[in-house]
């Protein structure tokens, strides 16, 4: 068990702007208050969220979702040079409604960008120490940096600042897992894939181009024209296959 001692803290209330990004905006703050060890707690609403989780299998590698659009993000633990070396890491649960019901996922943030966000961080700027196991103190760092990338997981994709190059960012981006090939009440819900059609309630019989889980590229069968859609915004129902194609209608959420 690590111990650590403080004999002053000190309270910060830390209001985000939107469009900064997490955890960013938090190590500049740090750096200018003179913080190297604190813990936060907050919440607010964030979106294009990268979200660290752990894998499935013990022992097995961390995943990395990504998450489009806006999401609450319910609650907001962070902390920062409380064991030695220990970078900035923000442990998040999250929220968004569906028409199933209210959705949760819970990971590390590894970069996020604020719509809302509000938190307050207990320094303890007297904090000289950690016990190690042994009894030994160790001394904390003294300076805030961002959290280094782990060797096993792709770097996060660096937020866009236009849907230009929101689309760029997404073409060269990691392609994400190919959604199981069947239809669950969760988040891994089975989505259009490249070479399936899908019958759109505006557009008609469409032919899916391009798909990440999140968005599609479709070309639309009456008149040719290439559409990107969001699938959050709609309701995907699968209908009897058509030869050795997969179908499904697509109809607005109410």
């Amino acid at each position: 068990m690590k111990t650590t001692s403080s004999e002053k803290v000190r309270h910060l209330v830390l209001q985000g702007t939107r469009g900064e990004t997490l955890p960013d905006a938090l190590v500049a703050a740090f750096r200018e208050e003179g913080v190297a060890r604190m813990w936060l707690r907050g919440g607010g609403v964030i979106s294009d969220v990268v979200l660290r989780t752990l894998g499935e299998a013990p022992g097995s590698p961390d995943v990395l979702r990504r998450i489009a659009g806006p999401v609450q993000l319910l609650l907001l633990e962070g902390s920062l040079g409380i064991l030695p070396d220990a970078p900035l890491a923000l442990r998040a649960v999250l929220g968004r409604e569906t028409d199933r019901g209210l959705d949760t996922l819970a990971g590390e943030i590894v970069t996020a960008r604020i719509v809302t966000f509000e938190a307050v961080a207990t320094a303890l700027d007297g904090a000289a120490a950690v016990h190690g196991d042994a009894g030994e103190p160790s001394a904390l760092r003294e300076e805030v940096s961002p959290a280094p990338p782990r060797a096993e997981l792709p770097s996060p994709v660096a937020p866009a600042t236009t849907w230009s190059d929101a689309i760029a960012a997404s073409n060269n981006a990691p392609a994400p897992p190919r959604p199981v090939r069947r239809h669950t009440d969760d988040l891994d819900t089975v989505f259009p894939e490249a070479g399936d059609l899908v019958d759109h309630f505006a557009f008609g019989r469409c032919e899916v181009l391009k798909s990440d889980g999140d968005r599609l590229h479709l070309r639309v069968g009456k008149d040719g024209r290439i559409r990107e859609i969001a699938l959050e915004m709609l309701r995907v129902q699968p209908l009897p296959d058509e030869g050795d194609k997969r179908r499904f209608r697509l109809d607005r959420k109410l």
